[in-house]
């Protein structure tokens, strides 16, 4: 589905009839309840749910630019809402069950809230995108203040915003151990517990979707250039997570050590995703520039899955279909001095 995005502009009859096959088989194999696979095996043709939460949300974003089915996507947000475990407006994962499948990112994650919000506005209900917004605005963005108690007041069981319950007991508070003095989305909200890295899809879909304004898309934008990740198009978080931080996980392995895969990777998908941020942002010069970088990344790589997020080293599988369909929406951003129809939410296209 993210391969779609750009691959509808090849003007190519032999894509265009493979992406609707997707759409259909990822529709025909839909759980009772609602969910869409993350992928069905081209020889066996079964479904797999293991990494389910972002699946359907790309579904309907995908289905609605080539082939809409208002009874299927209606069922997906069903389910989507059954999601929304504690009535937040916010819908929860478990860990590792997004695109970041061997990460520890997990409950209200930024990248499915913001891709939510995306989600519903191709299905045009865009009231319920605008409260998804709202709510995100609420709990992940972080003032650069230290004040972690915003982001974790909605895990007591008395809703109070005071660092004592009605009982006058301390809580406990998470500190804020880096980025402390930076302003950004915070990649997901657990019990008692946040991220502390940047993500950079979850905060450029935030711009894409509308959930940031243009002063919190400013300084994300700033706060990408400020950090390097702009070099080469573009890390999936910084900092990298080492062995003994919170987030490590020993599932890791040798696939997630630091500047791997990721953590901290450079996947070349979300430069497309980096380049059209900027155009949706009016930073066209800087949007030519990053896809000059993109460019010259994908013919290093041939469209590479990731490549080392400090030596740039093409790493992973060759001819990734999402590497490359993101470069033609790139391409497509820049050549318009927009973001095409179809893919920005509740904001509008500001350029």
């Amino acid at each position: 589905m993210i391969t779609l995005l750009g691959a509808r502009f090849a003007g190519d009859p032999q894509i265009d009839a493979a992406l609707k096959a997707s759409v259909a088989i990822l529709r025909q194999k839909q759980a009772r309840a609602g969910a869409i696979p993350n992928n069905v095996d081209v020889a066996t043709l079964r479904p797999n749910f293991r990494a389910y939460a972002d699946a359907g949300l790309w579904w309907i974003i995908g289905s609605s630019l080539v082939e809409p089915h208002p009874a299927t996507t209606a069922a997906v947000l069903a389910w989507y809402a059954c999601q929304d475990v504690d009535q937040s407006g916010l819908i929860s994962m478990q860990e590792s069950a997004d695109w970041q499948d061997l990460f520890c990112t997990r409950g209200k994650g930024l990248y499915l809230n913001c891709l939510y919000v995306l989600a519903l506005g191709a299905a045009g209900e865009h009231e319920r995108a605008a409260l998804v917004a709202e709510k995100i605005n609420q709990f992940f963005w972080y003032e650069g203040d230290g004040n972690m108690l915003r982001h974790i007041a909605h895990t007591f069981s008395t809703e109070s915003k005071q660092e004592q319950d009605s009982l006058g007991r301390k809580r406990w508070l998470p500190v804020k151990r880096t980025l402390v003095n930076e302003q950004y989305y915070l990649p997901y909200l657990g019990f008692r517990a946040v991220g502390e890295w940047f993500d950079s899809l979850g905060n450029l879909l935030a711009i894409l979707s509308g959930v940031a304004n243009q002063s919190r898309t400013a300084t994300i934008l700033d706060f990408i250039e400020q950090h390097g990740m702009a070099a080469s198009p573009i890390a999936s978080l910084t900092p990298v997570i080492e062995p003994g931080d919170p987030d490590w996980r020993d599932y890791y392995g040798m696939l997630n050590v630091p500047y791997h895969y990721h953590n901290g990777g450079v996947w070349p998908f979300i430069g497309g995703f980096y380049v059209a941020a900027l155009v949706k942002a009016g930073r066209h010069e800087a949007a030519a520039r990053v896809l000059d970088r993109l460019t010259a990344l994908n013919r290093a790589g041939e469209f590479n899955e990731w490549h080392h997020g400090k030596t740039f080293a093409p790493m992973g599988v060759t001819c990734q279909a999402w590497s490359a369909g993101m470069y033609l929406f790139a391409c497509e951003c820049v050549r318009r001095s927009n973001v095409p129809d179809g893919f920005f939410g509740i904001g509008g296209n500001a350029a």
